[in-house]
């Protein structure tokens, strides 16, 4: 009997002895990751975005004048209007299409030379944004002015200036 207690006390001898070894790996991680990102945070991160700047005081790498951008002081609003534009809604076999007439305006003094040069593509680009829109859009309440930011962002980035600062439907028709 004697021998069946001492037999049943080694295993819990053990157990107790060997368990707190596996816990020093995790815990070392868990100590040492917030101590390290902080290291390479202040010691790398920050002295790299550091070099990228400017000294203060020195010019301004690039200038209005640079980008070509001219303010009239006159506040004279231009304006050019689109032909009607016609396209199919997406998903509906062509049974169902869309016509919008709209103004684009805009004050650079430049304003209506630009956009009759570039005219062509700003009508391929209202076709392809207005040809992607389906009937669940269509029925959203604020899908005019989502398409209405999308053509005048498009028309700026074709004609290769911010001079499009406002588009207005007069005709914006589901059919």
């Amino acid at each position: 009997m004697a021998e069946e207690q001492e037999a049943s006390e080694a295993p819990k001898q053990s157990a107790k002895g060997g368990g707190g070894s596996g816990m020093i790996p995790a815990l070392l991680v868990i100590v040492l990751m917030p101590v390290i990102s902080f290291a390479m945070f202040k010691f790398m991160i920050i002295p790299m975005i550091k070099a990228e700047l400017p000294e203060p005081g020195a010019e301004a790498p690039i200038t209005a004048e640079d980008l070509e951008i001219t303010v009239d002081d006159s506040h004279t609003e231009y304006k050019v209007s689109f032909e009607p534009v016609v396209t199919n809604v997406k998903g509906t076999s062509q049974t169902r299409f869309i016509q919008a007439v709209f103004t684009v305006y805009g004050t650079h003094p430049d304003f209506e030379t630009m956009i009759d040069e570039k005219k062509d593509r700003l009508r391929d680009h209202a076709d392809s944004v207005l040809g992607n829109l389906t009937l669940a859009d269509l029925e959203r309440r604020e899908m005019k002015n989502i398409v209405r930011n999308q053509l005048r962002e498009g028309f700026n980035h074709k004609i290769g200036k911010p001079i499009v600062e406002d588009i207005s439907f007069s005709q914006f028709v589901v059919q």
